[in-house]
């Protein structure tokens, strides 16, 4: 667990880590160069229960501290917490009770704020996890949105190891677990009850940090796109040239992969963006192609949709949602 000024969500997250049913755990908690007094917390926990160790990390991110953490655990299963949020007390009796080697436990999440409302984009994306979770069907938006919820998910130490553990620089870090658990196959185990909950604040590294803002995402979007499925044999189609179309032509630029670049924006058809002339979406010819969509309207979104549903073409394979 990294712990970076947690403030006074810290004791709440430890509290409800020592209310598990569940009981043989031990906790890594890495004071991540804090200066508001959690480091006093965790020594306090640290010298009262037995099972929670602390270690200092020099305050590099989240990414560092977890590698870190990770290095002194023991144990046989391995779990990542968020030190801001808090655990079901069942949540870790449900997870070893699924739990087996070559699988990902999961589970539904909630969100909560103490200051005020919850946001609206986190109660769409927690609901749209939780039907995930209803429906097992995981991947099927993988490259729009994570579905494994960071700090909601336990899987064996050789598994971990297997697919890379801590060990990536790909941001953000929770998603990028996510893409290497699909790239490895790992079947995916759901428990049908709430096993996290998300404090909303706002101090939350999901409001702060430049690397969990959702246009951040495109780089490892398109590193998995470009890695897990792109057909060489067809022609790629970028379609939609707003702000993310034009960092996703970036990305695939930089990564030297020939595409066409299409948009329904009349505005912008024969422009030249990047040395590409941008193409009126009609002159798409979907039969030879693979698309990327990077459409920002809900109203085209749907219009797309239908009109991919009508030709019967394969979402994640002639099609990817990377928005």
């Amino acid at each position: 667990m990294p712990v970076k000024n947690a403030g006074t969500y810290l004791e709440p997250c430890l509290d409800s880590i020592l209310a598990q049913t569940y009981t043989n755990w031990e906790l890594i908690a890495v004071n991540d160069g804090s200066t508001d007094g959690s480091a006093k917390v965790l020594s306090k926990y640290a010298t009262d229960y037995s099972n929670i160790h602390v270690v200092d990390s020099e305050g590099e991110g989240i990414p560092k501290a977890l590698r870190k953490g990770y290095g002194l655990s023991r144990g046989e299963w391995i779990h990542r917490m968020d030190s801001d949020d808090l655990m079901p007390a069942e949540k870790l009796l449900l997870f070893m009770e699924r739990a087996s080697i070559g699988t990902v436990v999961t589970g539904k999440v909630s969100y909560f704020c103490d200051e005020y409302t919850v946001g609206e984009g986190f109660l769409k994306y927690a609901n749209w996890l939780n039907e995930i979770m209803e429906s097992g069907d995981f991947w099927r938006d993988v490259f729009k949105e994570c579905p494994i919820p960071s700090s909601a998910w336990l899987m064996h130490r050789l598994d971990f190891e297997t697919i890379g553990g801590f060990k990536s620089d790909l941001m953000p870090e929770d998603y990028d677990l996510c893409f290497r658990i699909m790239e490895y196959k790992l079947k995916v185990v759901r428990v049908p009850h709430v096993v996290h909950h998300w404090r909303d604040s706002s101090t939350r590294t999901s409001r702060n940090e430049k690397y969990y803002f959702p246009i951040a995402y495109i780089p490892l979007k398109v590193h998995y796109f470009v890695k897990m499925a792109y057909d060489s044999s067809k022609c790629l189609v970028l379609l939609g040239a707003g702000i993310k179309g034009k960092k996703m032509a970036k990305e695939l630029l930089e990564k030297e992969i020939s595409f066409k670049w299409y948009t329904n924006n009349p505005n912008k058809v024969g422009h030249d963006i990047y040395g590409l002339v941008i193409e009126d979406e009609q002159q798409i010819d979907f039969d030879s192609s693979q698309l990327i969509l990077a459409i920002s309207s809900p109203e085209d979104q749907l219009v797309m949709r239908k009109r991919l549903n009508e030709l019967q073409k394969i979402n994640n394979q002639d099609y990817f949602w990377l928005f």
